[in-house]
């Protein structure tokens, strides 16, 4: 019978292939939101972790003079120890973190220091005012840090250690988390 083929799809072939094509798309951008969700959880966390570090390697490398307790202070000022150094100017520039005792957590950059009266002038003031022969500090050059953070330090007496733990808090999708690392210290 002579009659003509009939090549190519029909409409509703068409629809067809289209609706599986929607369905599949639609998972796809869905696991795609997904991935860029978790991609910015991890990038902030992998970012605290990575501030977390680098302060506590700095804090391993200070000689033990730079941990102390206070001596004296005022609202925007601290008398460090007597073994602190000597030299006017010595530690401007660096931060001075309250790790124990009243008025722990808050960390301040001094903006000048007094060598023979060992008093580091800071800024911004003292949230709570640090308390002689209660308050722990620690000094530490430090940098520019993107995420607030806390150091808090215990002493072992037997065994001559500090006890250093840096928490970092950081924001993922409207909740304040944080990550903390701990190290230990050998007084030298």
């Amino acid at each position: 019978m002579g009659g003509k083929s009939r090549a190519g799809f029909s409409l509703i072939e068409v629809a067809v292939v289209i609706l599986i094509l929607a369905v599949i798309t639609v998972a796809l951008m869905g696991l795609f939101l997904t991935g860029n969700i978790f991609t910015a959880q991890a990038r902030h966390e992998v970012a605290a972790l990575n501030q977390a570090r680098e302060i506590l390697e700095e804090i391993k490398s200070i000689p033990d003079s730079q941990l102390g307790t206070t001596q004296d202070a005022g609202d925007d000022w601290i008398r460090l120890e007597s073994r602190a150094s000597s030299e006017d100017d010595f530690y401007n520039g660096y931060l001075i973190a309250t790790t124990g005792g009243t008025g722990a957590g808050q960390v301040r950059e001094v903006v000048d220091y007094d060598g023979e009266s060992r008093v580091a002038t800071v800024g911004p003031l003292w949230r709570t005012k640090p308390i002689a022969n209660d308050t722990t500090y620690v000094i530490f050059k430090g940098n520019d840090y993107d995420y607030e953070f806390r150091i808090h330090v215990t002493e072992d007496e037997t065994l001559d250690l500090k006890t250093v733990t840096v928490v970092v808090y950081y924001e993922d999708r409207g909740r304040q988390k944080e990550v903390s690392l701990t190290t230990e210290k050998l007084r030298r």
